[in-house]
């Protein structure tokens, strides 16, 4: 029996800056803390139900309150009308159908469905630009600010260790020694991975350039590009989260060749890797690693 294919998300990012928002700010200090309850609740209500809208009725003001320990229906609504008021949700579509969203709740749905069969939006509900593409970065579902990596995977699929649900890069590390095991599981597959890429950098190589000149005449950059697009993981059963690190990657501007390096040297993101501390450290260096792409390089040796 084929499974239901499921219209929402389980999981979505949100970034470290949400609750400093100054929309969000705004909200708070009319309504005090319980507001920041609400909008997290109507966040999870969108990209879970339909994945990037909900219909604001009644009812939803009824069940959303009865979530909560403070606040009755008659609150839920002041505030959810406050924050379309505000600009964090389309005040147009709201008015006219009752609906919640926002251009950047459609464009973060977009993406992070984008490897589904069957990926749209109702052409009632739609506030993107047909030409728009969807493989641009997520944008803050509220804040407007960058969100960190999220990954849209079912329940079954979610590596052990991996929380994705705040910025998808909280990952539980596996014992260091595993790396240096003797022919391991790992390292049979990284010199498998060697072997495979070996004869496509010599092929790409030029004493010009160095493998940044495709035979088309494209430029360095668009190579990479599509030689990162057309990465699939080998199927060894080690867990990786390839998604969660290209989003990482391209979060910190990192050269699209370093990014194909860094891929390829963590055995296409897996779990365990020391690559992942890397993030971290880069998160708590607030800028002051000048050189993100080489740091994580060096991880990688």
């Amino acid at each position: 029996m084929s499974r239901i294919k499921k219209r929402g998300l389980d999981y979505f990012p949100m970034n470290t800056d949400f609750i400093h928002d100054r929309l969000v700010r705004r909200i708070l200090k009319r309504e005090g803390d319980a507001a920041l309850a609400v909008l997290l609740q109507t966040l999870c209500s969108i990209y879970s139900g339909e994945g990037y809208y909900v219909l604001a009725d009644r009812l939803f003001y009824d069940d959303l309150a009865d979530s909560l320990y403070q606040q009755e229906a008659s609150d839920v609504e002041r505030i959810i009308r406050l924050a379309v008021e505000y600009g964090l949700f389309d005040a147009a579509l709201f008015e006219k159908h009752h609906v919640l969203t926002s251009v950047d709740i459609q464009r973060q749905f977009l993406f992070i469905t984008k490897r589904r069969n069957s990926s749209t939006i109702d052409a009632c509900y739609n506030l993107l630009p047909a030409e728009e593409p969807v493989t641009e970065l997520p944008s803050a579902a509220l804040s407007g600010q960058e969100k960190n990596a999220a990954k849209d995977v079912d329940e079954n699929d979610v590596p052990e260790g991996i929380n994705a649900a705040g910025n998808g890069n909280a990952v539980t590390f596996q014992s260091e020694n595993s790396e240096n095991a003797p022919q391991s599981t790992q390292s049979i597959a990284q010199q498998s991975i060697a072997q495979q890429t070996k004869g496509n950098f010599l092929l790409d190589s030029s004493p010009g350039t160095g493998g940044t000149e495709g035979a088309d005449g494209a430029s360095a950059e668009e190579v990479y590009l599509r030689k990162i697009e057309s990465m699939r993981p080998p199927k060894d059963g080690l867990k990786r989260n390839l998604d969660g690190l290209l989003l990482n990657l391209r979060q910190l501007r990192i050269p699209v060749q370093q990014q194909y390096a860094i891929v390829l040297k963590s055995n296409f993101g897996v779990i365990g890797h020391p690559m992942w501390k890397g993030f971290g450290v880069l998160r708590d260096s607030h800028g002051k690693i000048r050189q993100p792409g080489n740091y994580l390089l060096s991880l990688c040796r």
